[in-house]
């Protein structure tokens, strides 16, 4: 009896299991557009890339933040989310070429909150060098991208508790009245 008729049975349980596998935590880059205002988030740090394309997608990723309305602050400014992502660029099995991200969303505490990833993919580079096929057309769509995963994630997490400043909660301790023994 042949195997073939099992074939796409086989394919479609592997797909499964990897889409399982992948509901963890993960959540990949390939959604619509979504606004997220008024959500701080601090973007820490960029690695994984050479300087000019590190560069270009930083700027083209606070360019999407800000078609989504997304508020980004300096590093040293309070933030409700901190992001710290990775960039890396692979030749594909069709010659083209991948440039893959992955973003680390930390909370207030610094607890990883999610982490989302994704890959735009383009022209083949030809040589030796992936970061080569790197265009700006890939790179704008992997700073969209990105900048989807990231706005889809803050307008579902929970909203942030408010903490009463400590002037509050020292009249609110004085007002109180004693107990006596």
């Amino acid at each position: 009896m042949s195997n073939y008729r099992s074939a796409p049975l086989l394919g479609a349980i592997a797909a499964a299991a990897l889409a399982l596998a992948g509901c963890q935590e993960t959540t990949t880059a390939a959604r619509p557009r979504v606004d997220a205002p008024g959500v701080p988030v601090s973007v820490q740090s960029i690695s994984g890339a050479p300087d000019q394309v590190t560069t270009a997608f930083a700027g083209l990723l606070g360019e999407a933040a800000a078609e989504r309305r997304m508020e980004i602050v300096p590093g040293d400014k309070p933030a409700r989310f901190r992001v710290r992502g990775y960039l890396t660029a692979q030749p594909t099995a069709d010659g083209q070429t991948a440039l893959a991200f992955v973003w680390d969303v930390y909370d207030e505490t610094k607890k990883r909150a999610q982490r989302v990833q994704g890959e735009s993919i383009g022209r083949g580079s030809g040589g030796s060098d992936p970061w080569a096929g790197v265009n700006q057309t890939i790179v704008a769509k992997a700073a969209s991208d990105s900048m989807d995963a990231i706005a889809g994630f803050l307008t579902t997490a929970p909203a942030a508790e408010a903490k009463p400043n400590a002037r509050e909660a020292t009249r609110t301790a004085q007002a109180a009245p004693e107990k006596r023994r």
